[in-house]
């Protein structure tokens, strides 16, 4: 059988501020962080959980944080936070260390070639995300160009987790790799896959009230942290309204994180 994601171990902290952890019967890990609704009214622009250990299949204990980010609105004033958004925003698992790809054996992860002929008006048809000091990472692939090159080349599809490394000879610099992508022509992109020895997780969010996990949880996601970091929903289902969950007696709002390993099942 597969062994299912490791319990999660919370940190102690202050009253009524830790994450609360309990093991599903399928396996996986529910977390939940009771967060006060006044939080989701001001001027913050993003709202941080106390760190907590998860522990990850190949790396032991590592720390970890809920982050919640306040949707982006457009206002004449250019006002940002969690009142000009009306309490909407997006949740993300953080993983604070740096973890090594630990390839085995010194195997190396290659790079693999995708060449498009991109017509003017056309889109790629991928979700793009990014964290400080990495490359691009493909969060969602949303038809276009890219489906087509699937479609087509299945044995060099272009995948959730793949990691944008160069475009058209352009490398190492993130906002000119990305710049590249949207000029028409020959397009010709290199991407990294992660290493298939890197622990990948199933990771689905949502928000309510109380301690039950809310009946319709967004995702899984397939996330590696050995690539990305920081884990979210796909742009298309990030966005929550924390202010239309608040439990009315506690005056806060629970929001729901399930972990479980993605491995294959015999």
């Amino acid at each position: 059988g597969a062994s299912a994601a490791a319990a999660v171990a919370v940190r102690p902290g202050q009253s009524g501020k830790a994450i609360v952890c309990t093991l599903l019967p399928s396996g996986s890990s529910h977390l939940r962080w009771d967060v006060d609704s006044r939080r989701f009214a001001g001027q913050d622009t993003t709202v941080v959980s106390p760190a907590f250990s998860l522990d990850l299949p190949g790396f032991g204990p590592q720390s970890f944080k809920v982050v919640v980010h306040s949707a982006t609105t457009r206002s004449n004033r250019g006002g940002t936070g969690f009142r000009i958004a009306k309490g909407r925003g997006r949740v993300e698992l953080k993983c604070d260390a740096q973890l090594p790809h630990s390839p085995r054996h010194g195997d190396a992860e290659e790079e693999f070639e995708v060449v498009l002929d991109k017509p003017d008006g056309s889109r790629l048809g991928v979700d793009l995300s990014k964290h400080e000091g990495e490359p691009w990472c493909v969060s969602g692939i949303t038809g276009g160009l890219i489906q087509q090159w699937n479609h087509e080349h299945p044995e060099r599809a272009v995948a959730i987790g793949d990691r944008l490394m160069e475009a058209n000879g352009i490398r190492n610099t993130a906002v000119l790799v990305k710049q590249e992508c949207t000029k028409s022509g020959v397009l010709r992109l290199k991407l990294q896959r992660p290493s298939l020895h890197a622990p990948g997780l199933h990771i689905s969010f949502g928000v309510g009230c109380g301690a039950a996990p809310p009946l319709a949880m967004r995702g899984p996601v397939l996330h590696r942290f050995t690539v990305q970091t920081c884990c979210g929903l796909p742009r298309s289902d990030e966005e929550f309204d924390f202010l239309a969950t608040v439990d009315k007696v506690s005056k806060k709002v629970s929001i729901h994180i399930e972990v479980a390993t993605a491995v294959t099942r015999t």
